[in-house]
């Protein structure tokens, strides 16, 4: 089973890439891109380590892009077979008449927060008005979800807003103590460490909501064409999820290899709020599809409604 990540930084190289033969038995690879390294991935993170995926004959190549937008165009033009991204995109590109379709859930909660320095005056969207916002990337869930926080404050994102792609990680992070954004999105995993400093507050907090955060995207045809593969991965990411709801020791040492520089308490604690956050069997919930539909709706007038049983193909390959 091998993990590939190029054009990753040094940390999330560490952190994910890994690799295991397996001679004599025959595997498929499939080819996945990532938007963003967080917990999210952890269902198939324990699916590597516990060989859940070398069970099902696949080997899983993951290339990392920065932000849900090169993640969802390398998709579309067929660089990767599939997104590990938020559901969102799964509306939008079948309002481009693409078949992509949810094969399995990750996520079931919202995993971004708007955090700013901690002396700064901010306090919600309103008192934003004509601030610089950091996105992962444009058209990503990160953006998406800051314009739908902008319409809901009855202001307008381009007149009253800079929205700046500022990326993930260490490059966010940059981004708000450098005062290149006056807030940014962070991700649910480094949340904690900015708070622990002192020096950064969350100014909006996303996730507590019930939102389809994270699903590993792919195509109808695909599926089709490969329904013993399709059936395994589901079958290999929904056993680790019931792994990560009752075995929080095994998830934590998975943490621990997605990220290397966490110790024992910060990898158990990650752990535990994985077991909250994440699908518990693989499934996205109705709930959890309705708030990303609403959210995406009132952030792009210009797109239709999808039916989650047309787009979701989890419960057909279980």
């Amino acid at each position: 089973m091998r993990f590939v990540f190029p054009r990753l930084s040094v940390l999330a190289l560490a952190a994910i890439s890994f690799a295991m033969s397996s001679p004599g038995h025959a595997e498929t690879t499939l080819k996945f891109g990532v938007a963003a390294v967080n917990e999210g991935l952890l269902p198939l993170r324990v699916a590597s380590d516990q060989g859940l995926l070398k069970a099902e004959g696949i080997t899983a190549e993951f290339v990392d892009f920065r932000g849900g937008g090169p993640a969802v165009q390398a998709f579309a033009g067929g660089g990767v077979d599939f997104c590990i991204c938020a559901a969102d995109h799964v509306l939008r590109l079948s309002n481009r008449g693409l078949d992509a379709r949810i094969i399995v859930g990750l996520d079931e909660h919202h995993s971004y927060a708007l955090i700013a320095k901690a002396d700064s005056p901010l306090t919600d969207f309103k008192s934003l008005k004509g601030k610089r916002i950091g996105v992962t990337s444009p058209g990503s869930f990160t953006d998406n979800t800051v314009r739908w926080e902008i319409k809901k404050a009855g202001l307008q994102a381009e007149r009253d807003f800079q929205i700046i792609s500022a990326g993930g990680g260490a490059s966010m992070r940059a981004a708000i103590e450098t005062n290149q954004v006056d807030a940014g999105v962070v991700v649910t995993t480094e949340v904690a460490d900015y708070l622990r400093t002192g020096k950064f507050k969350i100014v909006v907090d996303w996730r507590p909501t019930r939102y389809a955060a994270l699903v590993v995207i792919g195509r109808q045809r695909w599926a089709d064409a490969n329904p013993a593969l399709a059936k395994g991965l589901v079958r290999a990411v929904g056993k680790a999820a019931r792994i990560i709801q009752t075995d929080t020791a095994t998830t934590a040492k998975s943490v621990k290899l997605l990220y290397p520089n966490f110790d024992d308490a910060h990898a158990t604690e990650v752990a535990e709020a994985a077991r909250k956050r994440l699908s518990k069997d693989g499934s996205v919930s109705p709930e959890a599809f309705a708030n990303m539909t609403e959210i995406v709706l009132l952030s792009d007038s210009s797109l239709k409604k999808v039916n989650q049983a047309d787009v979701d193909l989890q419960a057909k390959l279980k």
